[in-house]
Order: C-alpha cells, then sequence, then structure tokens
C-alpha cells in the first residue's frame, strides 16, 4: 500500500498542473483574440462617418386650402322655340361644335312668307303712287295732304315687313354663342313650343369650377389666387387655373362663401356636372427649405446638422410648413449652407465626417402595377 500511495499523488499533481496550463494558455489565447477583433472596431470607430450633403434653398411655400367643387360650363343654354310650331329641318348633329348664329333647326314658316310678300307689295305699290302724287304736287295737280297719307300708308308697309321678317326669324332657330351641342331631343315633325328643349349647347374649352371658401380664410383669398383642381374620374389628372369671383355675401349658416374658378379645359376633359377636389394655395411666399429627411427631432425642438472644416456642427432650427419630402425653415440657417441629408444615424456633434455624394431627393413610391424598383428622383 506504502509504494502505491506516492504515485497516486504524483498523478494527481501532474493532472493539476496540466489542467491549469491548458486554462491559462486558453485565456491566453482568448485575451489575444478579442484584442485582434477589437482593434478594426475601433479603427472604424475613429474613422470618419459617411455622409451626403444637401444646400440649403429657397422654396416657395403656400397653405393648401381643399375644398370638393363642382365643374360648370362657361356658357350654358338650353336650346328652344319662342313659338310653337312644327319642326321642318334640323341641320345639326349629336356634339356638334358651332358658331354663333349657326342654323339649328327650321319651323314652319308658310304664313310668315306669305305675311312678308304681301307687305313688300304692298310697300311697293305705296311708293308708286308717292312718285306720282311727288309730280303732282309740285305742279299744283294734288293736294299735299294725299302725299301725306301716302308716306303714311308706306311707313306702315314698312313695319308690316319687319314685323313679318321678325316672325320669321323666330321660326328659324340658332346658335346663341359658340360652342358645343349635346344630345338632339327633337325630331323632324314633331311641334315644339316654348320651353321644349332641342338640344343642350355649352362653351367648354374653359371651365368654371364652383366650390365654397371657409370664412376664416377670406383675409388670405382674393381673385387671381391660383388653384388646381383635380377629377378621380380622370385618374386624378390636374388642372391648373384661377379664382375668378368671390359671392358678394356668405351663407350665415355654414359660414363660408361661394367662390368660382377658372379652368383652361382645351381637350374637353372636364365635363359640366363633374366632381373635383380645388386645391388654392393660400399666402404664398419664398422662404428657407431643406430636405425633410435631414431634420433630427429631439423632444419639441429640431436640429440639423451642416459640415465645417470636415466635422459635424449640430443647430437648432425652427421649422414652419412642409411639402412632399421638403420642411420650411424659418430660422437657424441661411441659403447656401450644406447640410448633412444621409447619415445621421449615430452622428455626434463635433464627429468627423466623409461627404459621400449630394442628396438627390427622395425615393419614389414602390407601384405594382408599374413593376420594377422604386429609384431616387
Amino acid at each position: 500500500m506504502s509504494a502505491e500511495r506516492p504515485s497516486a499523488i504524483l498523478r494527481f499533481v501532474v493532472f493539476l498542473v496540466v489542467t491549469v496550463a491548458v486554462a491559462g494558455g486558453g485565456w491566453v489565447y482568448w485575451k489575444k483574440k478579442s484584442a485582434v477583433a477589437a482593434a478594426p472596431a475601433k479603427s472604424a470607430a475613429k474613422g470618419a462617418a459617411l455622409v451626403t450633403t444637401a444646400k440649403v434653398v429657397k422654396d416657395n411655400f403656400a397653405l393648401d386650402l381643399d375644398a370638393i367643387g363642382t365643374v360648370q360650363a362657361f356658357e350654358s343654354a338650353d336650346i328652344s322655340s319662342n313659338v310653337t310650331e312644327r319642326v321642318t329641318e334640323i341641320t345639326f348633329k349629336d356634339g356638334d361644335f358651332v358658331k354663333k348664329g349657326t342654323l339649328l333647326a327650321k319651323l314652319s314658316d308658310s304664313e310668315e312668307q306669305a305675311m312678308l310678300t304681301s307687305a313688300k307689295a304692298t310697300l311697293a305699290e305705296e311708293e308708286r303712287e308717292i312718285a306720282r302724287l311727288q309730280n303732282l304736287v309740285k305742279e299744283g295737280a294734288a293736294p299735299e295732304a294725299r302725299l301725306q297719307e301716302r308716306l303714311t300708308l308706306a311707313d306702315i308697309a314698312r313695319s308690316k315687313i319687319r314685323e313679318s321678317e321678325a316672325r320669321l326669324a323666330d321660326r328659324q332657330i340658332t346658335a346663341p354663342f359658340d360652342g358645343w351641342l349635346g344630345l338632339r331631343r327633337i325630331s323632324v315633325g314633331a311641334l315644339v313650343s316654348p320651353g321644349t328643349v332641342i338640344a343642350s349647347l355649352d362653351k367648354i374649352d374653359v371651365v368654371k369650377i364652383d366650390f365654397f371658401v371657409p370664412e376664416t380664410y377670406l383675409g388670405s383669398v382674393k381673385a387671381g389666387t391660383a388653384i388646381t383642381a383635380s377629377a378621380e374620374t380622370l385618374n386624378a389628372r390636374r388642372f391648373e387655373g384661377k379664382l375668378a369671383h368671390l359671392d358678394s355675401r356668405l351663407d350665415p349658416v355654414t359660414r363660408s362663401v361661394a367662390a368660382r374658378a377658372e379652368v383652361p379645359n382645351a381637350d374637353l376633359a372636364l365635363k359640366p356636372g363633374m366632381l373635383v377636389m380645388v386645391t388654392l394655395k393660400v399666402e404664398p411666399h419664398l422662404s428657407l427649405a431643406v430636405p425633410e429627411r435631414s431634420l433630427v427631432p429631439i423632444g419639441a425642438k429640431s436640429f440639423v446638422f451642416t459640415i465645417v472644416d470636415g466635422k459635424a456642427k449640430r443647430l437648432e432650427v425652427k421649422t414652419g410648413l412642409r411639402k412632399p419630402g421638403v420642411v420650411e425653415i424659418r430660422s437657424g440657417l441661411e441659403e447656401g449652407q450644406i447640410l448633412v441629408a444621409d447619415g445621421l444615424v449615430g452622428l455626434q456633434d463635433g464627429a468627423a465626417v466623409k461627404v459621400a455624394g449630394e442628396y438627390k431627393g427622395p425615393v419614389k413610391p414602390f407601384n405594382p402595377e408599374q413593376g420594377g424598383t422604386a429609384a431616387q428622383e
């Protein structure tokens, strides 16, 4: 037993030494690996941050006032007859463009033609008698009273002619202004009377849009204010125009005033009665503008980073109105200053920066109907 005991102790000591040596070697190896891994990170932390920049510029800002409007024709009329008579001829087709004075329909006028012929014959007879009496009066062979009587009868005949011509004009229906005709509502042979609509006539190369403006904006809205109209039925197409008139009184219930804009409509896309969304540019003004993404909000305040001698410098700014991707700066910056637009994550005041390019604009939203990927503007 005494011979085996030293051998066991020796084996334990050897095991303990080996274990300590292996553990120590592993710890040294781990420390070296950690130092190697930390070296690039420390080096990167000390390197300059890559950023893109944008310049402070001036842009036109305005408060957008939205309203629902209805399209009206610039001029509109329901073509009707002044008399009760039968239609003998129709000279237009559905949708025709006609000039002012163009004949659209004829009504029966046989009686009026006969009356005109009779009146003209009477006038001719009276004029011949007047010529004969004038010679007789000069020679003293006829009294002056007979000549004056014939002159009066000639005036009556002329009045009859004008009356007959007016009655004939009532039986020829013409266009009161240039415009586009709607659908024909009658046929040849139909008996029409005042109020019977033959067709509608609209002038729509320029249209009116009626909408309402709240009372609170009356001080900012006036004739000539730019407006934009868009129609969902036309794939949200936008039409530019101007406010033409405001009504002379407000609605006491809605506290708003009726307004009317005029919008060019050269391709006749806008039709009378169409619903559109109207946007007024209220109080437009030039002001400093920066990309919205360059703002760094901290609590209730807003900051931006400028670049001074290759380092980031944080500045507090006061913001105003916003447009898609752009924000108005009311104080804190000057026109032409260079700002950091991208690379703001983790950026600190005084940190070194490296400019990688200029900010080109917001990324367009992805449209699955068009396919492809979003690209910067």
